[in-house]
């Protein structure tokens, strides 16, 4: 075969004058032809713009107002601290000496400015919609299936994650601060002092998110910041009770609706027990809670619709290998519940939120009775021992009772039959999923010996299944699992059924590496679409072809924010400056906000 950088054929054309003559003007005349045709661009789509919610019609109540309700919190001492020991009250025992020295321990940034920001118009060319999807997630499979009416969606925050202002109008230090300190030693790492300062900026932060046409905000009160001492017969935060009353009503005015959690890891520093990450197992954690509880109820319970008492409290248990202090957070939920129920009288709905510490488990091989019989011991060490009387009414798993002992929590039948029922939905947060077969060792040689790094639960956990990950990994090392999605949910709507059903509480994804991408990077890539898309569309399978009843699905987050010690973990759907504390939008958060609408009857 010739080839044309041969010389034959170079000689050829450049050799013989007639062909190199016919080959100069065949040229000439294809150049003049295509020089005189003019390419007829096509237009580019027309620009779609998010539509913002409309200003809300009306105004539910869910319980009567503060001014019927506040005798029911007992008497409580009401007031206000300044920033530094001045004035001087060194014989008040909750004075501003006494709230400084609750600081010493600390040291901690000022925020760069300490009043509320008015918000100001979202500009159009922020609300522009990204180019179109290189593909549609459920076309042909979802596309006459739409939410219900009262599906329950947006995006979450948590206080001690957006907040900032952390010694600011009177907050006290929580346990969080004590235990992880400044920051963790990764990269990204840092205090929580400023975070997005969301405690100054909240109102635009609601303004962004109404903007875009989202439903419903889930954030959390911050006990710390409502009772700084934390303990029953210590003063109110009047300045907190200010700040997340005008939160609520803000809420409400661009109408959004609040989803709202009570403890999300921010519980008083008064608690700290080294027998519990959280202060669990505090023996007066209980009453402290309840006593926490009934201020905030008693304020806000009118506006609110949805409640959460704990998020992911089972992940104490995974931190400091303490089930038993779940004891007090089930407790402590169901004293809440039933003073909510029988004495304010509303109609909201309760949960407390359960997460899975390794990620949900699935049977390497669900043919295989074993990994399946594994998968179940794994699923009763993460979530059984909280689910099991809070929804079903009975005892703590075996498989924990006699592993544990006298460290498993137990109840009484009189306990049972108080907790139960109190929880109207089942929230959970799922970020991953993971596989679970046997140890090499086998299971009996792990539970006989307590050192062993998978005791008590004693399974194998792996990512990979025939040789390929579960999905694609995100920087906090979780992985893509809507593949499994539909079991998943099938499985908490057989074992634990409520009257309301499932609420996915937060899900979300840290894109690989996006800290260290550029903000244009950032904000256009796909990463967090793909995995909010596919899961969006197997909820709605699983309400259609297998019946599984849900209440909502919240993203996790709102904005990137502090992910406990660091800030490379970049979960949010807005990007921030962490010098202006400016926000942006990225895209994942209008391809949420348009799949929902698309699969919405209105």
């Amino acid at each position: 075969m010739q080839l044309f950088g041969q010389r034959p054929f170079l000689a050829v054309v450049t050799g013989v004058g007639t062909i190199s003559n016919v080959f100069a003007t065949t040229l000439q005349t294809s150049t003049s032809n295509v020089l005189s045709t003019a390419f007829p661009w096509p237009p580019y789509a027309d620009l779609e713009y998010a539509t913002a919610l409309p200003e809300p019609s009306k105004t539910i109540t869910y319980a009567r107002p503060y001014s019927e309700l506040g005798s029911l919190a007992g008497p409580q001492r009401t007031t206000t601290w300044a920033s530094v020991a001045n004035p001087l009250d060194p014989d008040d025992e909750f004075g501003n000496v006494a709230w400084s020295s609750l600081w010493a321990p600390f040291s901690v940034d000022p925020p760069p400015f300490t009043t509320t920001v008015t918000p100001t118009p979202i500009p159009s060319s922020q609300l522009i919609k990204p180019t179109p999807l290189p593909f549609s997630i459920g076309k042909g499979e979802t596309d006459e299936f739409k939410f219900p009416e009262d599906f329950e969606w947006g995006f979450a925050g948590a206080a001690m994650q957006v907040e900032g202002a952390t010694k600011t109008e009177g907050r006290g230090p929580s346990i969080n601060e004590f235990i992880i300190g400044r920051g963790r030693p990764v990269a990204g790492s840092g205090p929580p002092d400023i975070a997005v300062l969301n405690y100054f900026l909240y109102k635009q932060d609601i303004a962004r998110l109404a903007a875009l046409g989202v439903k419903s905000y889930s954030f959390s009160i911050a006990w710390s910041r409502i009772l700084p001492f934390g303990h029953p017969g210590s003063p109110v935060n009047q300045e907190a009770i200010s700040h997340y009353d005008d939160l609520i009503n803000t809420i409400l005015e661009y109408g959004m609706e609040p989803i709202v959690t009570l403890n999300h890891f921010d519980t008083p520093l008064y608690y700290y027990n080294i027998a519990s990450w959280q202060g669990y197992e505090h023996p007066e954690f209980v009453e402290g809670f309840f006593n926490y509880a009934k201020i905030v109820l008693t304020h806000y319970s009118d506006r609110v619709g949805t409640w959460i008492t704990f998020n992911e409290p089972n992940v104490d248990a995974a931190a400091a290998k303490n089930w038993n202090a779940s004891y007090h957070i089930v407790m402590a939920h169901a004293k809440t519940v039933h003073f909510y129920r029988d004495q304010i009288k509303g109609n909201a709905r309760w949960g407390i939120k359960l997460a899975f510490p390794s990620g949900f488990p699935l049977p390497l091989d669900p043919q295989n009775p074993d990994d399946v019989a594994l998968t179940e011991r794994q699923l009763d060490f993460s979530i059984g021992y909280i689910a099991n009387p809070l929804y079903l009414g009975i005892q703590t798993p075996s498989s924990v009772i006699e592993a544990l002992k006298s460290r498993a929590p137990r109840y009484t039948e009189e306990e049972l039959q108080y907790i139960n029922g109190t929880a109207d939905f089942f929230a959970v947060d799922i970020y991953t999923a993971n596989y679970i077969t046997a140890l090499d060792e086998g299971t009996e040689a792990c539970i006989e010996y307590s050192s062993h790094p998978q005791y008590p639960a004693c399974t194998n956990i792996t990512s990979v299944r025939a040789n390929w990950q579960m999905g694609a990994e995100s920087n906090g090392a979780s992985y893509t699992w809507y593949q499994h999605a539909r079991t998943i949910f099938k499985y908490l709507h057989t074992k634990y059924p409520t009257a309301d059903g499932i609420t996915i509480a937060e899900f979300g994804w840290a894109t690989f590496h996006e800290a260290e991408m550029s903000q244009n990077q950032a904000r256009a890539d796909l990463a967090s679409t793909l995995l909010y898309l596919p899961i969006l569309n197997e909820i709605l399978k699983s309400i259609y072809e297998d019946g599984v009843k849900f209440k909502g699905a919240f993203g996790w987050a709102y904005v990137d924010n502090w992910e406990w010690g660091e800030y490379n973990d970049h979960f949010g759907v807005q990007t921030f400056d962490n010098v202006t504390l400016v926000r942006a939008y990225k895209r994942s958060i209008f391809d949420f906000v348009d799949f929902i609408k698309a699969h919405s009857e209105t």
